[in-house]
């Protein structure tokens, strides 16, 4: 598994790993979270050091993007932005909808929201 699959993979598990693991294991993987926010240490590598199996990519992993929003009273239904939120640094492959209250996922890795994909991602020069 490559680096930015790692990584994301990391980022997914983070908050869940960090709330439930405690002794040296807890330790290991705080030293590797500063380690990687501080950019001397890869994620594949501090996977390697906490045990932390990486699963296989699967296509189509990411959720659909939940529909959450009501209605405001006297008016139609809200649009929402439609789409995937991705790492906010780009340097992890996660990719996620709002969760099931309408939040936006977060990094807990660089304590950021992730960002909102749009449609362009690029603006190409013109020629000429």
């Amino acid at each position: 598994m490559g680096e930015r699959k790692a990584l994301s993979e990391l980022c997914r598990l983070l908050p869940g790993l960090l709330a439930h693991w405690s002794g040296h294991r807890l330790d290991l993987l705080e030293e590797g979270v500063e380690e990687l926010r501080a950019g001397t240490v890869s994620a594949v590598e501090v996977c390697a050091r906490i045990g932390l199996p990486l699963r296989p990519f699967i296509p189509g992993d990411a959720p659909p993007a939940p529909d959450v929003y009501g209605p405001l009273p006297g008016l139609g239904a809200p649009r929402i932005p439609a789409g995937t939120y991705v790492c906010p640094r780009r340097q992890c492959s996660r990719s996620e909808g709002r969760d099931a209250d309408g939040r936006v996922p977060a990094c807990v890795l660089f304590e950021e929201p992730l960002r909102l994909r749009t449609g362009i991602t690029r603006i190409f020069g013109s020629g000429g």
